[in-house]
């Protein structure tokens, strides 16, 4: 554009140069070339200049940048309010005991294996129920606190017999008759009922169908019915001739008779222990005693056809409660019956309960870890089964104000040297005055005042750092 313009001021100025001629420079167009780039050659310095003095500061300037800000007060506001001192940790849900029981092999079964499945894990199941079978035998639930330790047979004694009966007597199929812990008669024919209600033939003393026992009490039979034959001929012997002198060495007849009688009582003693201790039987591997229902299985992977391995399956019983490991810093803080809330976030549901247990402080199992203290909480109502060995949140409320108290940040309150606790109050203007105060339940960061040596009122701002 610049020279364009210088150049039809050239062509004004020489009016004869021909038409076709290119103009020539001039030395009026090359001085004001010169004069306008000598202008913009002082601008771009001008320009340098301004940026140069932008950034160019003086040693004055750079001793003031250097110092560290002024202090700046910070604070927070005094509130009102309902104030709880809450715990939160996690827990897990379960049941309070849990029982693995593995069956041995079936009477008449040289290898124990899985051959029904009646039950999957997280299944209920209730007194008397079967829940699997092994080698085509039962095993059947029944309540009792002490596990199997021995086959209960016909004319045994003992506690776990006296269980039994206890247990036979909840499914309605015993109603006495027998002395209490002793397996007799009338235990037997509870016990064949509790087997065939359930679908299966009772075990027996004598193996399968009781054939084991059935030659030894055939024999009994034939000695009690030989004892009997022989004092009835005695007895016949005498009436056709009685007063037969007996021949020299030979006993009377009436000592004859008297040990016949002693022979047959003897034979019917023999049989009738022999009945007593035969027959319907309760083997370890087919009864499982659980100490409180609901009972719920824990655990179970066998299929049908699977040998049997430890353990087979596992019950979880009682009542569903929940666990958790504490820090001992937490756990100073929790007693017995405080209120717990419950949250199961998968579920999408929550529960109250109590804190039934603030146990000693323990040591983790193997090495590394944190010592814990073992809490247990017992929901207020008992949770359903789909809760079972889930992780909840437990929020614990250890303290709580009675109604609403005037609360600052913990980072509010000092402690001087002569023991007082007070905050600092900023005023509108910026003064600073010291209150003091004395502090109550704490939690969630803030802590309860009372103004004790001056005015706290809502809304005031107190100094939390500075």
């Amino acid at each position: 554009m610049v020279k364009s313009v210088l150049g039809r001021q050239a062509m004004q100025s020489d009016p004869a140069a021909p038409d076709h001629a290119a103009p020539g420079p001039t030395a009026a167009g090359t001085k004001r070339r010169t004069v306008l780039l000598v202008a913009g050659g002082t601008g771009l310095v001008a320009v340098g200049g301004l940026i140069g003095a932008a950034f160019v500061k003086s040693p004055e300037q750079q001793r003031a940048e250097a110092q560290p800000p002024g202090r700046t007060t910070l604070t927070s506001t005094v509130e009102k309010r309902v104030l709880a001192s809450t715990v939160v940790t996690r827990g897990m849900v379960g049941a309070a005991r849990q029982v693995e029981v593995t069956p041995a092999s079936a009477q008449g079964a040289s290898v124990a294996l899985v051959t029904g499945v009646r039950v999957r894990a997280g299944a209920t199941v209730e007194p008397g129920e079967v829940v699997l079978t092994v080698s085509g035998r039962p095993l059947l639930v029944l309540p009792g606190a002490v596990p199997s330790y021995r086959d209960m047979r016909p004319n045994d004694d003992g506690k776990d017999v006296a269980q039994l009966q206890a247990a036979l007597r909840t499914l309605g199929v015993y109603h006495g008759g027998d002395t209490k812990g002793h397996f007799g008669s009338s235990t037997k024919s509870a016990v064949r009922l509790l087997y065939s209600r359930a679908g299966f033939s009772s075990p027996d003393t004598g193996g399968v169908g009781g054939k084991g026992d059935k030659t030894a009490l055939r024999a009994a039979d034939d000695a009690v019915a030989a004892a009997q034959q022989a004092v009835d001929s005695l007895k016949a012997r005498i009436a056709a001739n009685p007063g037969a002198t007996p021949a020299p060495g030979e006993p009377s007849q009436a000592q004859q008779l008297n040990a016949a009688n002693k022979a047959l009582t003897r034979a019917k003693q023999d049989r009738s222990e022999l009945i007593s201790s035969t027959g319907p039987m309760v083997p370890l591997g087919e009864v499982v005693f659980l100490p409180a229902f609901p009972a719920t299985v824990a655990k179970l992977t066998a299929k049908v056809g699977d040998q049997v391995t430890a353990p087979l399956i596992t019950f979880a019983t009682g009542a569903l409660s929940v666990t958790a490991e504490l820090q001992p810093d937490q756990a100073t803080l929790l007693k017995v019956g405080m209120q717990v809330g419950i949250i199961s976030e998968s579920l999408g549901k929550d529960a109250e309960g109590l804190v039934t247990l603030v146990g000693d402080l323990t040591s983790p199992e193997g090495q590394g870890g944190a010592a814990f203290i073992p809490v247990i909480v017992t929901p207020s109502s008992p949770l359903t089964n789909q809760w079972n060995n889930l992780e909840v949140r437990l929020t614990i409320t250890s303290a709580q104000t009675s109604g609403e108290v005037l609360v600052v940040p913990l980072s509010a309150v000092s402690a001087a040297a002569d023991g007082k606790t007070t905050v600092t109050v900023v005023s509108a203007g910026g003064g600073q005055t010291r209150v003091e105060v004395r502090p109550g339940v704490s939690g969630d960061g803030f802590v309860e005042v009372v103004p004790i040596g001056g005015a706290l009122n809502p809304g005031d701002q107190v100094v939390v750092g500075q």
